[in-house]
């Protein structure tokens, strides 16, 4: 809260909400790299839970909006690397291949949630 004057804690109100839900996307990714080795070793209640984790995440970061008007490079950047990353999972790619994947979404993750913390 505080001055109403500025424009930037007027920018980092309606971004809240927005870095709340990359971090709970952040959260949904945590499932991926347990589920997804029990699912190569063919539990197949894993890879279902390991696909809807990166769907989760997915969804939350979609959830972001104001992130969408202000950085859509980003927002276009991470969600090609969800496309990835989904795919990897649903192929059953090597673990390597898919933390790989992963690694490249928690990065453009990173980059979004830095600049949503406008007023950090």
């Amino acid at each position: 809260g505080g001055r109403l004057t500025a424009p930037q804690a007027t920018l980092s109100s309606l971004l809240q909400p927005a870095a709340l839900h990359l971090r709970q996307a952040s959260g949904a990714l945590d499932i991926v790299p347990l589920e997804y080795s029990r699912a190569l070793q063919g539990n197949a209640e894993s890879q279902a839970a390991s696909l809807k984790a990166v769907q989760d995440a997915r969804a939350e970061v979609t959830l972001a909006t104001p992130l969408n008007q202000l950085f859509p490079d980003q927002v276009m950047a991470l969600d090609q690397a969800f496309t990835r990353l989904e795919g990897a999972v649903r192929q059953k790619q090597p673990e390597a291949a898919v933390k790989f994947r992963l690694d490249t979404v928690r990065a453009q993750l990173d980059v979004l949630s830095r600049r949503a913390q406008i007023d950090r």
